[in-house]
């Protein structure tokens, strides 16, 4: 009942005013597991479907890219379902980040999440708009979403053969960093 009393609270009073942005609020996962975000941004825009820029407190514009996703790149398929759902989900809202890593190609790998405290990730994969990869990120969780994913076909797995963005851009002749902007 504690819970639900803060829950409540904060949502009607922290939320729409702004939280400070290094503070270790502690938001509710689906899960119902608690996670402590690091700080919160506002997202100014959605790069694609798994890269967002936000603005922290400082008001410093900073790019992030979502841990253990790959979304489709812009030229394939499904690429712009799934900058829409990433649009939906968190589009000029205020948000949690949890940093996973600082990227040498100067943005920080993440783990986001909603004011109601969903795991974006988690969401573009049951979506089916984005793969888990695999190779950088061992979440048991978020293979079997995408595995449930293509069980039902949902999004990109609707396709017959899906080329995965890792893939495709092995194949693209533009460079990485250019596709960004």
């Amino acid at each position: 009942m504690k819970n639900l009393i803060l829950l409540l609270f904060l949502s009607l009073f922290i939320f729409p005013i702004g939280l400070k942005a290094n503070s270790a609020l502690t938001v509710k996962q689906t899960s119902l597991t608690k996670v402590t975000c690091d700080y919160y941004v506002t997202v100014l825009k959605i790069v694609d479907g798994d890269t967002f820029i936000g603005l922290t407190k400082g008001r410093k514009k900073v790019y992030y890219r979502l841990q253990g996703v790959d979304a489709p790149e812009k030229d394939q398929p499904f690429s712009e379902k799934s900058k829409k759902k990433l649009k939906k989900l968190i589009g000029g809202k205020l948000i949690g980040i949890k940093v996973q890593e600082n990227s040498e190609n100067g943005r920080s790998m993440v783990r986001a999440y909603t004011a109601k405290g969903k795991d974006v990730s988690a969401e573009m994969l049951k979506s089916g708009l984005a793969w888990h990869l695999k190779n950088y990120d061992n979440s048991v969780i978020y293979s079997q979403l995408e595995n449930e994913a293509r069980k039902i076909r949902k999004g990109l797995w609707s396709e017959v053969n899906p080329i995965s963005p890792w893939d495709f851009r092995k194949t693209s002749k533009k460079p990485f960093l250019k596709r960004l902007s």
